[in-house]
């Protein structure tokens, strides 16, 4: 088999999971991939089950540190991102004694800047996956730090020496690379009839909405009352058993498929994220979502999801003083206006990555 080295960006979990299913159809497609990501294991190992894979935890890049799914720490993501700069040269020195040793045919990641000029100075292709690149997200908070224009430059440096640059709708703010590939949304979609996932999650007839804040979590979920809001059903990810408490039914993780639970709710609260939101366009879901404290993404994001999504927003003080009543149950319906997606883009990156390598 081919081999890939992939870096992932390990900023919550919607780079791991949309990395993960490429990794699988590159499988299908005669590539054995190591990744190397400080997301956690377990994110791939759910969603690559039967599927030869190499892991590395290694932390190549930051992202935005955040106090929680919503709220940004804007000093300390500076003062994050400066300390890993500065250990760029060791970094790359140590990578370049993995290619040399691995002898990968393709350098592949998704949002990491540092492997597309390690792939060069390596002589091996390059991919890069993005729907935004770190540059742009940390220039937002220039007028915070004039020093994030310097990290700004520098991370946008090494965006440029990308081979190939693959992108699915919800993208925004990316870099000027020569060959620039526009694919379908990765993301997964239910393979289940959201009446059989009610009945094996034991849901009654009564709305049910899954609450969904990524990786970083949501730590004050009691604040938003839903114990009181006994006309509706609320979903909850968690380490704990699958179980029932009153209205809420706490799904533990890697039990069910996320997709799986989106596709059984009649709404997902969230935050307007790539890796929820994409889930919420293929398995047919409205959202139900509030503001991200400062993030380059969030408004231009919303603005794309309208195009696709029935939704409504909520704002923070509200969400956090029990303010969903006055929201739930609202008619949220698709129409014919809204766009679609294959959600393919992962086969077609795979195929294109087999025919140039």
């Amino acid at each position: 088999m081919k081999k890939a080295l992939f870096y992932v960006s390990g900023h919550g979990f919607g780079h791991a999971v949309r990395s993960a299913l490429l990794v699988k159809e590159l499988f299908r497609v005669g590539f054995r991939t190591e990744i190397i990501s400080s997301a956690d294991r377990f994110i791939f190992d759910v969603n690559l089950k039967g599927i030869e894979y190499g892991y590395r935890k290694a932390v190549s890049d930051i992202g935005v540190i955040q106090k929680d799914a919503i709220s940004v720490d804007i000093p300390s993501t500076l003062k994050a991102w400066t300390e890993l700069i500065n250990t760029e040269q060791s970094w790359m020195k140590h990578e370049l004694g993995v290619c040399r040793s691995e002898r990968p045919d393709v350098i592949i990641s998704d949002t990491v800047p540092f492997p597309l000029k390690l792939a060069k100075d390596a002589g091996i292709p390059s991919v890069l996956l993005a729907t935004f690149t770190w540059d742009w997200i940390l220039r937002y908070y220039a007028d915070d730090d004039k020093r994030f224009l310097f990290l700004s430059d520098s991370l946008g440096e090494y965006y440029r020496h990308a081979s190939m640059l693959f992108t699915t709708p919800l993208s925004f703010g990316l870099p000027d690379i020569g060959e620039w590939r526009r694919v379908p949304l990765i993301a997964k979609c239910s393979g289940h009839s959201k009446e059989s996932l009610r009945k094996k999650l034991g849901l009654d007839d009564r709305p049910a909405y899954l609450i969904s804040f990524g990786g970083m979590g949501i730590s004050n979920i009691e604040s938003f009352g839903l114990r009181g809001l006994t006309d509706f059903q609320f979903l909850i990810f968690s380490e704990r058993a699958t179980a029932k408490s009153g209205n809420l039914l706490y799904v533990m993780n890697g039990e069910f498929d996320h997709s799986d639970i989106v596709k059984a709710s009649d709404g997902v609260i969230s935050k307007p994220g790539y890796g929820v939101s994409a889930e919420c366009i293929l398995n047919h879901t409205p959202l139900i979502y509030t503001e991200r404290e400062k993030f380059a993404e969030y408004e231009p994001m919303v603005r794309e999801l309208k195009n696709y999504l029935p939704m409504t927003h909520i704002t923070n003080s509200d969400l956090n003083s029990g303010g969903l009543g006055n929201i739930l149950g609202n008619d949220l319906k698709f129409t014919p206006t809204h766009r679609t997606d294959t959600g393919l883009g992962a086969s077609s990156i795979a195929d294109s990555i087999e025919l140039v390598i």
